[in-house]
């Protein structure tokens, strides 16, 4: 199996607690070559614990390095300048999410990528959860959903890191920080309109484009399982709780919504995020665990009528592979075999439009 070079751009929450560790320990698909990030105590702190031969204060350094493809974890606002400078050095990039905080960001990281002819992948880690894939085939026809439900309570990731190795990156220069607040404000704005408060560009980044986009992904790879697309526009987006809350609902073919709700809880240590499928004749439904915590498989049930009126209960143990690993493994065979990207850059594209328009709703 060819192993590919690989570096690691941002070592921040997901690039520590998930993306460094699985390149280290799939040793049969990955060379970690190389690690870019702002903070000397965290490249040196992961270098230790890794053996990452190559340690880089920027991407600029990192891109001299010989690789054949980069995991970019930095902050939202960095996704599309730095995506961008990888493809033009010809590297395979996989991205975290959201693709980029402005549909402007997402076509040019789309260009980027078709004029290099290279791979793009989001990493959406849900849609590689051996769960979802194993619910695939128990959903009703798309004509025949009556409903898609999600609800998710999420206390932010303090309760499920803690057990974790995580350095705190508060080393990095103050001019890289006024940075990314100027670009991070700058592209909101791009997105949210030239006149939109302080409080509602941070729910837009926090509860939009950072939160219910996970569950945005995980209903469009349902719909395409099924044949159908995710449609650009919401028709309901709302913000509650101070901004600390979000819903977005969108209609069906056949007659069905979908309906979801993400609701920040800080104070209570727990979190679920439930997507139920209610068809005509049957319930497929996912429970997913904090995506942090290893080794504990989301929950899938599905429910059926029976003869005689008996409910019909399937619970499925999809098996104890993680999100996390599923998706480099899948990005190692799209780069090595030209297997097709299941959670390409225009799924990621489709899902901020939708995303931007639900904000725009709760704005009326």
């Amino acid at each position: 199996m060819r192993r590919l070079r690989m570096g690691l751009v941002g070592a921040g929450l997901v690039g520590q607690a998930e993306h460094a560790f699985y390149l280290w320990e799939d040793r049969e698909r990955f060379d970690f070559v190389a690690l870019a990030d702002a903070s000397a105590k965290v490249r040196s702190a992961l270098g230790a614990r890794y053996a990452i031969p190559k340690l880089c204060a920027s991407m600029d350094e990192l891109l001299q390095c010989d690789l054949d493809a980069v995991v970019i974890c930095v902050p939202d606002a960095f996704h599309p300048e730095l995506t961008i400078k990888a493809f033009e050095r010809g590297l395979h990039v996989m991205c975290e999410k959201p693709l980029a905080l402005t549909l402007s960001g997402c076509d040019r990281m789309i260009a980027a990528r078709d004029t290099a002819g290279r791979v793009g992948q989001l990493a959406y880690m849900k849609r590689y959860d051996p769960a979802f894939r194993a619910a695939l085939p128990h959903l009703p026809p798309l004509d025949r959903i009556r409903l898609i439900s999600v609800e998710v309570n999420d206390p932010d990731q303090d309760p499920f890191v803690g057990h974790l190795p995580m350095v705190q990156p508060d080393d990095i220069p103050a001019s890289l920080r006024d940075d990314l607040r100027t670009a991070t404000r700058a592209q909101l704005l791009e997105s949210a309109g030239a006149k939109a408060e302080d409080a509602a560009l941070k729910t837009l980044a926090n509860g939009f484009l950072s939160a219910i986009v996970h569950d945005v992904g995980v209903v469009h790879g349902m719909l395409r399982h099924l044949g159908g697309e995710l449609p650009a526009r919401a028709d309901f987006g709302a913000r509650f709780d101070d901004g600390r809350g979000v819903q977005l609902g969108f209609a069906l073919p056949g007659g069905g919504r979908v309906s979801m709700t993400h609701l920040n809880l800080p104070g209570v240590p727990d979190y679920r995020e439930r997507v139920t499928v209610y068809g005509d004749d049957r319930i497929v439904e996912l429970v997913f665990p904090a995506p942090y915590l290893r080794n504990m498989p989301t929950e899938l049930t599905v429910r059926r009528g029976g003869k005689d009126g008996a409910l019909e209960t399937l619970a499925v143990r999809a098996g104890f592979k993680e999100a996390f690993s599923e998706e480099l493994r899948a990005f190692h065979l799209a780069v090595t075999t030209g297997t097709p990207v299941e959670t390409s850059f225009e799924q990621g594209r489709r899902d901020v439009e939708l995303l931007l328009s639900a904000f725009g709703r709760s704005l009326a």
